[in-house]
């Protein structure tokens, strides 16, 4: 499983209120490196993509292990919002979050099945492919 990230500024990895963790934006990094740069359909193609928003969601169950003590703790993803950074014109940014929704089933069964929202934007924090936020309902 991943290490946590540190945030990238004045924020929260998770904050757990009421039973649910909001999990910040999580990107395609270990420590400070990158591991993916550059935008879906130009230097960036669906597989990548796809591992790249994997990894995301990776980063987003070891958020939440480290907040509440253990992945046993998550009692069901409840939503997936992916952010894409996509080349004029393409238009499969729900294929690209289909590797993010593909580990979280793998890693979590059914307690990794979630809604889910993909969004194309121009850009993103450091030139990432994809980034990733979760709310999870988990135990304490």
């Amino acid at each position: 499983m991943s290490s946590v990230n540190k945030p990238g500024g004045n924020y929260l990895p998770v904050i757990i209120h009421g039973g649910i963790a909001y999990v910040s934006g999580q990107l395609p990094r270990r420590g400070e490196d990158l591991l993916y740069a550059g935008k879906v359909g130009a230097g960036v193609d669906i597989a990548a993509a796809q591992e790249a928003a994997a990894l995301c969601a990776d980063l987003c169950i070891a958020a939440i292990n480290h907040a509440t003590g253990g992945e046993d703790r998550i009692v069901q993803v409840l939503q997936l919002v992916g952010y894409v950074a996509s080349a004029p014109g393409f238009t499969q940014q729900s294929q690209v979050m289909n590797g993010a929704s593909d580990r979280l089933i793998e890693i979590l069964g059914d307690r990794g099945r979630h809604t889910r929202t993909s969004v194309g934007v121009a850009e993103l924090p450091r030139g990432a492919p994809v980034e990733l936020s979760m709310i999870a309902a988990v135990r304490s």
